[in-house]
């Protein structure tokens, strides 16, 4: 099992993960999913299985993040736009783990390798909306609920808006 940067050849499987995983909503077309990665392509990564492993073929899970200019997250199935991915905190727009990759705590090391990576960068915080009853496992990756902040409707009835506030590290 690796966690690598996303490129080109991979958004076939990635698609075919999130369309497993959301089932409280559409899923985002490859032009919305790819934007954010454009915005930030060194916050998004997939992990996948080796070529030799068949048992588990190909992308497992993937995360999303890109630089956010607002307390506002942004809306579902809209792309950032050319330029628009900077701002003062991370916004992690997607974590999606396959049924395939249940017990192997990929997005928890997704999540810590996002972690690292915000810190290096500086970034203040990261957020995100918890969606599908995910704020438990939010909070064990250590992020809360921001009092007052809401989501566009297109997230869903259950939508939480969540961060974490970063502590900076060396070099």
């Amino acid at each position: 099992m690796s966690i690598d940067p996303i490129d080109d050849t991979l958004w076939a499987d990635i698609q075919r993960v999130q369309a497993e995983v959301y089932h409280q909503f559409e899923p985002e077309n490859q032009a919305t999913l790819r934007s954010k990665w454009l915005a930030s392509p060194d916050c998004c990564f997939v992990a996948r299985t080796r070529q030799d492993d068949p048992a588990r073929p190909g992308v497992l899970a993937y995360l999303l993040a890109h630089a956010w200019h607002s307390d506002t997250p942004p809306k579902l199935y809209q792309p950032i736009a050319p330029g628009a991915g900077t701002g003062h905190h991370l916004f992690l727009h997607d974590l999606a783990v396959s049924r395939r990759a249940a017990g192997l705590g990929l997005g928890r090391q997704m999540v810590e390798r996002l972690l690292g990576r915000a810190r290096r960068r500086g970034f203040g915080q990261i957020r995100l909306v918890a969606v599908q009853g995910s704020v438990p496992f939010w909070r064990k990756m250590g992020f809360e609920p921001v009092p007052g902040a809401q989501a566009s409707a297109s997230y869903g009835s259950d939508a939480t808006v969540m961060r974490q506030v970063l502590r900076a590290t060396g070099p």
